[in-house]
């Protein structure tokens, strides 16, 4: 099955959520992977938390779900666009155990980005123990309103998905919403992401309706190119990339999402400052 990310959300109670199925994607993210299991799966549920969160979002150019922190995980995160484009990678310390639940200085920054120039927005939450409960805290500390996040991410079968519901502002006995997240929470992963939605969903709330809007396509989408790697140079100014020139004979940038790599030969670095001194369009 195509990878696709669907809404629903229940006539007469005030909850909405989605679910994602991610598995193309995530081998996209794997091949070629040379970490520890504990970090590969944590890329899979990383992906899926993303996937998840941008179904809450009417407008938006990008979505960035990035993990840091000063200990064994340095960096883990995930991007999607609006189109339906997912990447993601990580950078990890090798040899040491990573577990979110004893990394120091952990956080957790979502950023959304609107595109045409408007300004970013951001909410930081403490890192917890998983990506889902991190997400639980973003939502009860940055959005007032309490969610629940089931993701799942099997390295070996290159299989990730997620739920994710959302209490929304109304009438709701409490009691409800903890049966709702209890129903999520518990039984193996195979019988909830592999049952359609259609069939799973209503036996939360027996006689509640459950609408489930149209699925979105996803799929592994990298935004890097020569051109985007030649700014980058440029950027730096000439001096400093013909130092690194000369020194390596060659400059060679790899893209950390998919790991496309871009050679500037001599003649290259020369045209490329040729043509940003000419002002001519670079090819």
């Amino acid at each position: 099955m195509p990878d696709f990310s669907q809404r629903f959300h229940w006539e007469t109670l005030p909850v909405r959520g989605a679910l994602c199925r991610l598995d193309e994607t995530y081998g996209r993210v794997l091949r070629d992977f040379q970490g520890s299991p504990a970090v590969a799966r944590l890329l899979g549920e990383i992906l899926a938390g993303t996937a998840l969160l941008a179904t809450t979002q009417s407008s938006y150019e990008r979505l960035i779900v990035q993990a840091q922190s000063q200990g064994a995980l340095r960096l883990l995160v995930a991007e999607i666009s609006q189109a339906g484009g997912l990447r993601a990678y990580a950078r990890w310390q090798e040899g040491e155990p990573v577990d979110l639940a004893t990394l120091p200085g952990a956080l957790l920054a979502i950023t959304v980005d609107p595109g045409l120039d408007r300004e970013r927005y951001q909410g930081l939450v403490t890192l917890r123990d998983t990506v889902a409960e991190s997400l639980n805290a973003y939502f009860a500390e940055s959005e007032q309103s309490p969610a629940f996040f089931r993701l799942m991410a099997d390295p070996q079968s290159h299989q990730a998905a997620g739920y994710f519901v959302q209490r929304l502002p109304g009438v709701m006995d409490p009691a409800d919403w903890q049966l709702l997240t209890r129903f999520l929470e518990v039984g193996p992963d195979a019988a909830l992401f592999n049952m359609a939605p259609e069939d799973l969903l209503p036996q939360a709330f027996p006689g509640e309706g459950v609408r489930l809007f149209p699925p979105q396509a996803l799929r592994f989408s990298c935004s890097c190119s020569r051109q985007r790697v030649a700014d980058m140079l440029r950027a730096l100014g000439q001096e400093e990339v013909e130092e690194t020139l000369e020194e390596q004979g060659v400059i060679s940038v790899t893209c950390e999402y998919c790991r496309e790599s871009y050679r500037f030969e001599a003649s290259d670095v020369a045209m490329l400052f040729k043509e940003e001194t000419d002002g001519a369009p670079l090819h």
